[in-house]
């Protein structure tokens, strides 16, 4: 798996990451051969209405089938059985009384009008069109084509139909200037021939000056590349096409070099919140995040929300599920105006390297090689692109893709708060094509901008928090009944006699019916309890199992269907777990739940073991899992950043780990694995045990990691940022931003 770079913020001061890489890329585009007919059915014209009545009765000898009769009466559309073609049809049918006409069930084309931008035809995240996927074989290397990862065709944003919805090249929907966005980043290349006339005046929060060009050492690039992909001057005749054509981008430049390592820190980010919100931004893009809680950082977003302004920000890159691990923050505030962005891939799946989270992300949008601009006026296409797949990736690049629609929301409904603007965006998600994962990891789907421009007014509901109520340890347990407490939010439109249905995986049987929420109006919720049983049948030691909320208002008007996902995981002592971690499956990370019981021996220790063939991690934690952002697969030479807020962490350098815990307290463990190795499966062993007698109370520590409270940064070598991070203060909320 192609990982993005790693990003990171300085200094215990400093908030965050750029959620984002550059790897150079080059994508020829490859179009598909459009399909002219159906070829299974065929339209047949009779000269009278007696005729084409009389000839149905003779369809059924020659295994055809009406499909429909058309409102002339006198046209059948007739479906072929499989050993008949189009032209054996047509032969049959012209010679039967009163047929007039047989022929295909001709399929039009949509006069679809492409911009002129040169590089647009490598934009899939824009048009897919089957695009073939290229890697470099080796630095500086020109980049070969791989087939087998090409983009699917409409797993893309859906940008034609929403700037040129009558096909015809008159782009008439492509935003508008009046709309103000401010991307805040690490600097901005004010002159490049892309974006120039896009960019307002804007502020160097950094230097204090109202300049957020970059340093000369060029490491402050980010910033252009976000640009970029939120709002290139479209059909110009030069390099790419942004998502708003027409946008006012307001640069705030945060980022600094220190002892050659780029930083974002607080104090300038929390500058630009306040910059932008006195110098009339109605949209931020924040492609930047990391672990650590900031409570000043929640309250300036906070009054962001009170000024009406939306906030765009990235999901982050480091593989795992949000709504279990919470530590990524702008991400996780629990803010009303917050839209938090996934990454999808060419096959419109979520990106392997993606954070995710049904309850905490709203939405996801292309973030896997990408095309966009570069410092020096220059476009990043591939033309060497080191030694992984071309282009950039990362969800910093997936946020202002969404930024972008938000903004076209802005110019095509003014009049839209980010209440709407928000609502239009998960409202007007797609499920995805060919059935990939990304309605089920995030609250919406993948955005499509033309049916989000074109929503008529309705309700939007959404699941803020889901909570179960059991013996205590939260968890679902084999042979368990308990409760699941949903609570359902409003963002739009009122709800009139909303409804709730759970729906849930085998081997968790409901026992509740459908439950009432009532009329939910605008920023409105309620919550509701349903019952369920957990059976004994379990099919492995560890499941991530899937849910969802069947939700319904307005007499059945309005209906949407939001997913989550619980863990199934019970550790027992004395017990040995087998079970395998995935690559690339969204299957990075299992956490289990250990009870145990008072009276505990005097004396006693916890023993957690874990074996692997490769590097597994082992993070144990009383009474709430472990909060984590872990940057997977990195090798050691490269000083990955490591955090978590773990009591313990088994962090050797294979999968043999050890855990050991003294005294342990009667109460709920949760003991996290993790694929440290990345590897494609990886079967691990996980057993728990209470020895009796002393011990040193440690358990490894990874000689990768510094510890300090067992919060650990290590300063990435060479280009990058260097991190390090302090712990969050609101633990593991269960709720998300509504």
């Amino acid at each position: 798996m192609h990982k993005p770079h790693r990003w990171m913020s300085s200094s215990i001061r400093l908030l965050g990451v750029l959620v984002g890489l550059h790897a150079a890329a080059v994508q020829a585009a490859r179009y598909t051969e459009p399909r002219l007919f159906r070829p299974d059915e065929v339209l047949v014209q009779y000269d009278s209405d007696i005729t084409a009545v009389q000839a149905k009765s003779g369809y059924a000898a020659t295994g055809m089938q009406v499909e429909r009769t058309l409102l002339d009466g006198r046209t059948h559309l007739l479906r072929l059985p499989s050993f008949t073609d189009i032209e054996g049809a047509r032969t049959v049918l012209a010679a039967r009384p009163g047929v007039l006409h047989v022929e295909p069930n001709y399929l039009r084309q949509r006069r679809i009008e492409l911009p002129d931008d040169p590089l647009f035809s490598q934009q899939w995240g824009l048009y897919s069109t089957g695009q073939r996927n290229f890697v470099c074989d080796r630095d500086n290397s020109p980049c070969s084509s791989r087939d087998e990862l090409a983009s699917i065709p409409g797993a893309d944003m859906n940008l034609l139909a929403a700037w040129d919805p009558a096909g015809d090249g008159s782009f008439p929907r492509t935003g508008s200037r009046s709309v103000v966005v401010a991307v805040i980043d690490d600097a901005f290349d004010l002159t490049h021939p892309d974006l120039a006339a896009n960019f307002i005046a804007g502020r160097d929060l950094v230097d204090k000056d109202n300049d957020p060009s970059p340093d000369r050492d060029g490491l402050l690039d980010h910033g252009t590349l976000v640009a970029g992909s939120l709002g290139a001057i479209g059909n110009n005749g030069t390099g790419i096409a942004g998502v708003a054509w027409n946008v006012s981008m307001m640069p705030l430049k945060i980022g600094r070099i220190n002892q050659g390592a780029v930083e974002l820190s607080e104090d300038a980010i929390l500058d630009a919140y306040d910059y932008a919100r006195t110098h009339g931004a109605q949209i931020i893009n924040a492609s930047y995040g990391g672990p650590s809680f900031s409570a000043i950082e929640k309250s300036k977003i906070e009054a962001l929300a009170s000024a009406g302004i939306l906030f765009v920000t990235s999901a982050g890159n480091f593989n795992s599920n949000l709504d279990y691990s919470v530590a990524a923050y702008p991400a996780n505030y629990d803010v009303s105006n917050v839209v938090a962005v996934a990454a999808t891939n060419r096959q419109d799946n979520v990106a392997s390297f993606s954070q995710f989270g049904p309850l905490s992300t709203d939405v996801a949008a292309p973030g896997l090689q990408i095309v966009t601009t570069s410092l020096g006026g220059g476009y990043v296409t591939g033309d060497s692109c080191g030694t992984g797949p071309c282009g950039v990736n990362g969800t910093s690049f997936s946020a202002p893709h969404v930024a972008g629609i938000a903004a076209l929301i802005k110019s095509v409904h003014p009049d839209a708060d980010y209440r709407e603007i928000r609502a239009r965006l998960i409202e007007g998600a797609e499920a995805g094509v060919d059935g990939g994962d990304v309605a089920e990891l995030t609250a919406g789907g993948r955005v499509d901008a033309a049916n989000s421009l074109e929503l008529a007014p309705r309700p939007a509901l959404i699941l803020r928090s889901v909570k179960l109520i059991d013996d205590g340890n939260q968890r679902l347990d084999p042979g368990e009944t308990l409760d699941i407490e949903i609570e359902v939010a409003n963002l739009w439109l009122a709800a009139a006699d909303a409804s709730a249905e759970l729906i849930a995986p085998g081997g968790i049987e409901v026992l509740s019916a459908a439950q009432p929420l009532g009329t939910l109006a605008q920023d409105g919720s309620a919550k509701v309890r349903f019952s369920v049983r957990v059976t004994n049948s379990v099919a492995s030691p560890y499941q991530d199992l899937p849910f969802a909320v069947r939700l319904r208002a307005n007499g059945g008007a309005y209906q949407a269907q939001r997913p989550f996902r619980l863990e199934l995981a019970e550790l027992s002592l004395g017990t040995p777990v087998n079970e395998t971690l995935s690559k690339g499956l969204h299957d990075e990370f299992h956490t289990y739940h250990l009870d145990l019981a008072a009276p505990l021996p005097r004396n006693a220790k916890l023993v957690i073991r874990s074996s692997a063939a490769q590097d597994i991690d082992v993070l144990v934690k009383y009474g709430r899992p472990a909060q984590y952002d872990i940057d997977l697969g990195a090798p050691p030479e490269d000083d990955p950043t490591f955090f978590t807020d773990a009591d313990k962490v088994g962090g050797g350098e294979d999968g043999n780990e050890t855990v050991t815990i003294d005294n342990p307290r009667a109460g709920t463990y949760y003991v996290t694995v993790l694929n440290y190795a990345l590897a494609d499966s990886l079967p691990y062993t996980l057993e728990a045990r209470l020895e009796s007698g002393g011990g040193s109370g440690g358990g490894g520590v990874d000689p990768r990691l510094s510890a300090v409270l067992l919060l650990f940064a290590l300063a990435r070598r060479g280009r990058g940022m260097r991190a390090i991070r302090g712990p969050s203060p609101e633990g593991l909320p269960d709720t998300k931003k509504a």
